[in-house]
């Protein structure tokens, strides 16, 4: 943060090219301009100033003939020594800075002029534009990385990358995004309120005025909603990826088992088998092959059983379907009006099927009076 003060003696409109000069640190100190002044008491290498500057100007008025005017007042905030067109003048002038016939206070977005105020106010007034100029830097800094964020989820690519990559992408902007909406609350909204802290009409005045006139509100409040829609999208993308990872996860359930279900029906199968032919049983007869005839019924058995395994299955999935089909909602009333419309009017329904026709005027028997299309239908 860079402050700069001069005490110029001279009448206030002729500090108007002084006033676009400095604005614009065109102004040198012994051939050394604003910036290589400001590096050299400070011992580091110039890296140029930021963009957002603010001037403040006192003037004393022992009367109230001092004070100056409203057109004057618009010169010096606009840094132009023209005239302005009555009614085009949307400079903030709070009351509790011109309550006094002797004091007045005018703001603009890059000029204050405050006259006839105690050096209490003054000073008030010099930390709210620093505070005011450090919240415009900074909601500059946070509105290009909100920007940056949501270009890099418009840019990203869903059809190549996996959702693990997805994920990951999607958890830095989630991230960063919780970081901007809070350095936003800190270093913009936060400050914005000084009647917490100072308990004084001017200043509090003057402070509200400053981030009125700047803009900064209604600045923050678009970044913020911005951070915001930047969330939502952020969030439904991490369900759709959430919804890609379960239907993979189902995927690997199914074939999991199915596996394990073929491997052991398989099993179950010839451990019966070779549960019957180990048995010491007269059935079982030592010179005769697994593959005889006679053990026909053995096998039929096990088919048995198997297909009743599956008789099982089907009945109860024949169940369960049966009872969803059984406790479902009912359909919307709006579906049931749409139906009833296009059916009478010919309107177009929301799901797609085809409306019914509705009824053709030469229908009517003759010397019937037609209707109009957007009567009720007769009862």
């Amino acid at each position: 943060m860079l402050a700069l003060t001069l005490d110029v003696a001279a009448p206030l409109l002729g500090c108007i090219p002084l006033l676009e000069d400095l604005y614009y640190a065109d102004v040198t100190f012994g051939g050394e301009d604003v910036e290589q002044l400001a590096a050299a008491r400070i011992g580091t290498v110039p890296s140029g100033l930021l963009p957002e500057r603010h001037q403040l100007v006192f003037q004393a008025s022992p009367s109230a003939g001092d004070v100056p005017t409203s057109d004057t007042a618009q010169r010096i905030i606009y840094r132009a020594d023209l005239p302005v067109r009555p009614g085009l003048d949307p400079l903030c002038a709070p009351d509790e800075l011109n309550r006094r016939p002797t004091t007045a206070g005018v703001l603009g977005p890059y000029v204050s002029l405050l006259t006839g105020h105690q050096d209490y106010v003054e000073n008030a007034a010099f930390l709210s534009a620093v505070q005011a100029v450090a919240s415009a830097a900074r909601l500059r800094e946070i509105r290009v990385l909100a920007e940056s964020y949501a270009r890099r989820f418009r840019a990203r690519s869903d059809g190549d990358a996996s959702p693990l990559a997805r994920r990951s992408l999607l958890e830095r902007i989630t991230t960063a995004q919780g970081h901007l909406e809070l350095e936003l609350g800190y270093s913009v909204e936060i400050p914005a309120d000084l009647a917490t802290l100072i308990p004084s009409l001017r200043p509090t005045a003057y402070h509200s005025a400053l981030y009125e006139a700047m803009g900064l509100i209604a600045r923050a409040a678009a970044v913020s909603q911005t951070l915001q829609r930047l969330g939502n999208a952020t969030a439904a993308e991490l369900t759709s990826v959430e919804s890609t990872e379960l239907r993979a996860a189902d995927r690997r359930r199914v074939r999991t088992v199915v596996a394990v279900t073929f491997i052991t029906t398989v099993t179950a199968t010839l451990g019966l088998l070779f549960a019957f032919f180990g048995i010491n049983a007269k059935e079982v007869d030592e010179g005769r092959s697994m593959f005889d005839p006679a053990y026909v019924p053995v096998y039929g058995l096990i088919a048995t059983v198997l297909v009743l395994g599956f008789l099982v299955y089907s009945v109860l999935h024949a169940v369960d379907r049966a009872a969803l089909r059984r406790f479902a909602a009912p359909a919307p009333t709006w579906h049931g009006t749409h139906r009833l419309l296009a059916a009478e009017l010919g309107t177009a329904l929301l799901d797609g099927r085809p409306a019914t026709v509705p009824r053709s005027r030469s229908a009517n028997p003759p010397g019937a009076q037609d209707e109009s299309p957007l009567a009720p239908p007769s009862l």
